[in-house]
């Protein structure tokens, strides 16, 4: 069936709300014509030489080749403090005090506030992402300030303002990443998916809901990829699931069956 027959305003609007309410329901497709994004890769795994680090490079080479442009954000490469510090929580809630954010903060704030799209590529350990990832939402997702200026991934409604009103969104925080339209995410699972939903996939929650509604445009669409029970499919099996980096993120690119034909459909998703 021809895609103009399925997706037209109506039916792009609703697939956006329902994706909103759950990432399990796909986001629609980009539209014809899209423009090219500016996205914002962040990579968590401690291996160069895991699979995760593979799809990572897929999707970052795939990304340059469909002509977006591209930053990338590797933790453990950068050595990106994770640790959210007892002077920094101490003044967490001081959005005034610009100094008050460390420079890997301000520089991933920087990047944040750049992107139209953000990927997150990570392995889910025990049901959620590795401590490197959560450390850096701890870190980085920090209270900004609209009225002063202050860069920030989210601030408080003005006070007296229900958590409905004002712009908040329903994690009760107002978004100041606005610019962020799409978030997409690629995760190895040890575990099946049927395994992986009955426990909760907490990492899954953590990103479709509290980031994307707490932070990023009201309207932000999630597309989730997980490899499921990874850990028991060999390596000769994983090699025809990696896509070619040259097509990964190329605008209309066919899909294939399996993992690598999900993997294609980031930059599908993104535009």
């Amino acid at each position: 069936m021809p895609s103009s027959l399925l997706w037209n305003p109506a039916s792009r609007w609703l697939a956006t709300k329902l994706n909103g309410i759950t990432s399990h329901v796909p986001p629609p497709p980009p539209e014809d014509g899209s423009p090219k994004r500016k996205m914002l890769l962040v990579h968590a795994h401690p291996l160069a030489s895991s699979y995760s680090s593979a799809l990572a490079a897929a999707v970052e080479e795939g990304a340059r080749a469909g002509g977006h442009e591209l930053r990338r954000i590797s933790l453990y490469d950068q050595n990106y403090g994770v640790k959210l510090t007892a002077s920094e929580r101490a003044a967490y809630f001081e959005t005034t005090r610009p100094e008050r954010l460390a420079s890997d903060v301000r520089r991933a704030l920087t990047d944040l506030s750049w992107c139209d799209s953000v990927v997150f590529v990570y392995p889910t350990w025990w049901f959620n992402v590795p401590a490197a990832l959560k450390g850096f939402f701890d870190r980085t997702f920090q209270p900004g300030s609209s009225t002063a200026g202050a860069i920030g991934a989210w601030e408080f409604p003005p006070t007296g303002c229900d958590a409905a009103g004002e712009g908040a969104s329903s994690t009760g925080l107002r978004p100041l990443l606005t610019n962020v339209k799409r978030v997409a995410a690629v995760s190895t699972y040890g575990a099946p998916q049927h395994i992986a939903f009955l426990a909760g996939d907490n990492g899954r929650n953590c990103i479709a809901t509290a980031i994307r509604h707490g932070a990023f445009a009201p309207d932000c669409t999630c597309l989730w990829l997980g490899l499921y029970a990874i850990d028991s499919t060999s390596g000769q099996a994983r090699a025809p699931t990696l896509p070619s980096p040259s097509t990964l993120c190329r605008p209309r690119h066919g899909l294939s069956a399996g993992p690598g034909g999900k993997s294609q459909m980031i930059c599908r998703h993104l535009g």
